[in-house]
């Protein structure tokens, strides 16, 4: 598991929310040491710990931790630590911290945005997409499902999307339905 490789990112596989604990961990060490640099366990940082292979080292690769911790002041002195042996640039510190803290938020953001667009509105749209394609061959009692999750498409926040509008158009035009007729029950 250890070495450079896993990409140009510098990532491991999928990552993910992984990222984001990754990049919330190495955050919190920035700042800790800008806090309290005179602890024992800020002025050493062990990498065969929990924390720092299943959060740190399963998702950044050595290339990467190594440099994130060098430019935060750590030095390698073991193959297994990394300590404060010269004098840090506080600001570069600072700036380090501000800078992976806006990393997690914008992956935390990324990560919200698809969670949205893999299980929100898009999900109940495409149903409903197909639900419409086969409407000509379903039975009249097969309507009320249908009318149900039409009531929930409108209601749903989401559906004011330009993606929803666009899905719900190409479905109302390609379907041997419009959406007003499947509100009368009747087929055109």
């Amino acid at each position: 598991r250890r070495g450079g490789g896993g990409g140009s990112l510098g990532l491991r596989g999928c990552v993910g929310p992984g990222l984001v604990g990754a990049l919330r961990r190495l955050e919190l060490l920035c700042v800790n040491l800008l806090l309290q640099p005179w602890r024992p366990e800020i002025r050493t940082v062990k990498t065969f710990t929990g924390n720092f292979v299943y959060y740190i080292q399963s998702v950044l690769t050595d290339d990467i931790v190594k440099t994130v911790l060098e430019k935060i002041g750590y030095v390698a002195t073991t193959a297994t630590e990394f300590s404060l042996v010269k004098k840090r640039n506080y600001e570069e510190t600072k700036q380090t911290a501000f800078e992976i803290f806006l990393a997690r938020i914008e992956c935390e953001t990324i990560l919200h945005m698809t969670d949205e667009e893999n299980h929100g509105s898009l999900e109940a749209v495409q149903k409903k997409a197909q639900m419409h394609r086969h409407y000509g061959d379903k039975d009249e009692e097969d309507l009320t499902p249908q009318r149900e999750d039409a009531g929930y498409l409108e209601n749903e926040e989401n559906c004011e999307t330009s993606l929803c509008l666009a899905t719900q158009q190409k479905c109302s035009t390609n379907s041997d339905m419009s959406f007003e007729a499947a509100g009368n029950r009747k087929i055109k």
